[in-house]
Order: C-alpha cells, then structure tokens, then sequence
C-alpha cells in the first residue's frame, strides 16, 4: 500500500487573502502612459538666419560632417525645409572645386528620419552650377536625384532647369539623359524645352534626331518618348 503524504499548503501572501497578488507585482502593470510631449517650436527668422549663414562656413572650413549634423536638425523642426534659405547655400556649394561636401549634405538628407524633399537644396544647386558652365557636376546631381534610393525625384521645373541647362551648354547627351527620366516619370514637355532640346541636337548634327524627337515630345505618351531617347542613347554610346 502507498504511504499517504502529507500536503502542506503554500503560505499565504501578504496583503490580503490566499488568492491576492501582491502590489508590488501589480505596480507598473495599470501605470499611466506618459504624456505626450507638445511639438518643437519652429525656428524664428534669426535662427533661420543663423543657420544659412553658419552652414557655409562650416563647409568651407572642412568641417562638412558638423554641416551635416546641423543640417538635420534644423530639418528636424516644422516648416524648416520651407522656410530655410537654400539658395546662398547652393551657391556656395557650386563654386566649390568639387561637389563632395554638396553630395555629403544631400547624402545628409537622404538619411534624414523625415525624410524630407532634397529639391530645395537641390535645384538651386542645379541652377548654380549650370550658369557656372559645370555641366557635367550638374548631371551627377540629376543622377543622384534619379536613384533608387533618392527620398524624391526631380519635378517638372528640376528638370527643365536641367535639361534647358545642359542643352544651352551644348551637352545633348546628358540632356538627353535627364530628359529619358523625365519621360519615364510621365511629365510633359513645355514648347520652350522642346525646342531647346531640338536645337541642341540640330548644333550637334543629329538632324534626323532632332526632329524624331520633337515629333516624340508633342505626343501624349511618354512611354514612347522614353523608347526613343533610351535608343538614341544606346547609339550614341555604340
């Protein structure tokens, strides 16, 4: 026969009955959620203006990844990318011998936690650079835009500033370049960049070319203009 064991029944918890929970397990479980915090305060124009006028400097003294930092913080505050004044930067960053410290800053918001639009630093630095005649420093930053990874790609009035840039500096090529992704994104064709494009292929003796691709231009479907330049760019490179 099994021996019969006694049970012995485990000691009540303090604070109350067999079945109570102690506080101290409680606590934390029923807390609260902490208040959320109210949102930052814009920048006031004197910060606004001390922010364009110090960005400069730090490029110019090397000091690109102290730009950067400052960049993404100002960026971090509501209405920045409106409000900061992009255009003396860009200027600044295209009479620079290389475009390194632009691609930093650009690279700068590309990993920005808002990620917020780089055309504002972007298309005056397009602009600057082209009346500067450094067309093919204003390519790369077409490129760059165009990326996988770009957090927005050019709009209508980027590449007209591109592609009526590189065409007045006698580039068909990389007009060509920016104008196939233009075309890709489905955005028309003004008359005045037609005809733009067209003479720039006309000076550089393509003349069959040139009025292929105005009569492409005029079409509703881009799709084909963006055939059109892909091919002749694929020639051009043969």
């Amino acid at each position: 026969m099994l021996r019969r064991l006694p049970l012995r029944l485990a000691p009540t918890l303090a604070g109350g009955g067999g079945g109570a929970i102690p506080h101290r397990v409680l606590r934390g479980a029923c807390t609260a959620a902490p208040a959320s915090r109210p949102p930052p305060d814009p920048l006031s124009p004197s910060d606004l203006d001390a922010v364009s006028a110090l960005l400069p400097r730090l490029v110019s003294a090397g000091n690109v990844p102290a730009a950067g930092r400052l960049l993404t913080a100002a960026l971090l505050l509501p209405g920045s990318t409106e409000r900061l004044p992009f255009s003396p930067l860009a200027a600044h960053l295209a009479s620079m011998p290389t475009l390194t410290p632009a691609f930093a800053l650009l690279t700068a918001i590309r990993h920005h936690p808002l990620r917020p639009s780089p055309l504002p630093l972007a298309t005056p630095l397009l602009g600057h650079l082209l009346s500067r005649r450094r067309a093919r420093e204003a390519a790369s930053v077409v490129r760059w835009l165009c990326r996988p990874d770009s957090p927005q790609r050019p709009d209508s009035a980027t590449f007209a500033v591109a592609v009526a840039g590189l065409c007045r500096l006698e580039d068909p090529r990389n007009a060509l370049a920016a104008l196939r992704e233009m075309a890709v994104d489905g955005i028309r064709i003004s008359g005045k960049l037609r005809e733009s494009v067209r003479d720039a292929m006309l000076q550089d003796a393509r003349i069959e070319e040139a009025w292929a691709l105005e009569a492409a231009m005029k079409q509703p479907d881009s799709g084909k203009l963006a055939e059109l330049v892909q091919k002749l760019l694929e020639e051009w490179e043969d």
